[in-house]
């Protein structure tokens, strides 16, 4: 039922009831039934139509009352039918409201819905753009750094190719050079020999040059010539003395090594283990030996062979590398390339470690490494503590490997630049 049909109704049923109201009063009169008051005698004589009266007006008010009772009904009955039409009224109202409310909120729900969805396929498709715009740079810096770094590679590989190339030709100056020094000390050392052998038939020492050894583990020795030099080097402000070598002496062909000092330790006769700095025993010579070990050696040497064996002295040492020169090397004036082990001689050693012994060119002697690779300790001292030290050593400049170098060190000190070799006298 619409508002308006329920207005209608409404509206009907209030004119009824007061149409029924109406009725009612016009019926009814107030002052019907009460009669004036008349004398008791006239009343006796009027008792019966009196009676009728009343019954009548009786009937007529129970009648009357009855009408209101149905009137009040039906205007009961009127308002709660109106009261149960503005109950539906409001139910459908509340119902409308509540289904509209509903509908509302459904497509509330569906527009929230709808934009979470597109903000879902709105973030979905940022994402999406962000990732491929990462890839897409990830792929162009990979493809980059790969460009950069062929280009790298090509570079250095040019650069390496560039070095081969310089390094092969250098060595082949190298070696063209070594060639000549080589072909050079060959001529020197022949010229020298053969003086020395001249010097040796002259003087008629007939053992000199001759190589010996008194033990499988003993050092190789030299017999040197007899003969006169002058010690000292008076150009560089020194003062030269003559000095004569006119006895038997044998000097070791090379620098004691870690295999003979070895054999020592082994038979108690040298109480330290010398450490080889990491560069290998064997043919390396020994390192990291005081002169008190030194003097250790050659009494456990000497006690062994039955033999005189001991430091050289100052004179000896000088005698032995210059080995009848009167230069600064026994080959002459100038360092030369690869004649010895030093900062700057040009070996392939210089100034990295000592190489083993005998890979350079003997002396006229026959001696190997007077000059470089260790220095050597000799017999002489300077003072209660302090002990000579000849030759130079592989980290030393070519100026101090010359047959005139000295210098002094306490008799108990030891690196990996000093070594020793023996003498042997009879």
């Amino acid at each position: 039922m619409t508002r308006r049909a329920l207005f209608v109704a409404l509206c009907w049923l209030a004119m009824a009831l007061k149409g029924a109201l109406a009725e009612t009063t016009s019926v009814i009169d107030p002052t019907e039934g009460l009669e004036p008051q008349s004398p008791p005698a006239a009343a006796a004589n009027k008792a019966a139509p009196t009676d009728a009266a009343v019954q009548r007006a009786r009937s007529r008010a129970e009648e009357e009352k009855r009408r209101r009772a149905r009137a009040e009904a039906r205007a009961q009955a009127a308002e709660s039918e109106a009261a149960k039409l503005r109950a539906q009224d409001q139910a459908r109202r509340v119902e409308e409201a509540a289904r509209k409310a509903a509908q509302s909120k459904a497509a509330a729900a569906r527009a929230a819905a709808a934009n979470a969805a597109s903000a879902r396929q709105a973030k979905y498709a940022a994402e999406r753009a962000a990732l491929l715009r990462e890839t897409a740079e990830r792929e162009t810096a990979a493809r980059e750094a790969a460009a950069r770094e062929l280009a790298v590679r090509e570079a250095a590989a040019k650069e390496a190719a560039a070095k081969e190339a310089a390094a092969k030709e250098a060595a082949a100056r190298e070696a063209a050079a070594r060639e000549a020094a080589a072909r050079e000390a060959s001529a020197r050392l022949a010229m020298a020999q053969a003086a020395t052998r001249k010097e040796v038939r002259a003087n008629g020492s007939a053992r000199a040059g001759t190589v010996f050894q008194d033990c499988r583990d003993c050092p190789e020795m030299v017999w040197l010539p007899q003969g006169e030099f002058y010690m000292g080097d008076a150009a560089a402000g020194g003062r030269a003395r003559q000095v004569s070598v006119s006895y038997s002496l044998a000097v070791g062909r090379f620098e004691v090594t870690f295999a003979e000092w070895d054999a020592c330790v082994a038979a108690n006769g040298c109480r330290r283990r010398a450490q080889d700095s990491g560069w290998g025993r064997g043919w390396q010579p020994v390192i990291n030996v005081s002169w008190s070990d030194a003097q250790q050696y050659v009494t456990w040497l000497t006690r062994r062979t039955g033999r005189h064996y001991r430091l050289l002295n100052e004179a000896e040492w000088e005698y032995a590398a210059r080995a009848g020169s009167e230069a600064s090397y026994w080959w002459g004036n100038q360092t030369g390339r690869g004649d010895a082990n030093c900062a700057d001689c040009g070996s392939k050693w210089d100034g990295r470690q000592a190489a083993p012994v005998g890979r350079f060119a003997p002396n006229p002697f026959g001696l190997y490494d007077m000059h470089g690779n260790v220095s050597e300790w000799v017999e002489d001292a300077v003072s209660t503590d302090n002990r000579i030290v000849r030759g130079g050593a592989w980290r030393d400049s070519a100026k101090a490997v010359r047959s005139t170098w000295r210098t002094s060190v306490a008799y108990d000190y030891f690196d990996n630049r000093i070594g020793f070799r023996v003498a042997r006298t009879d």
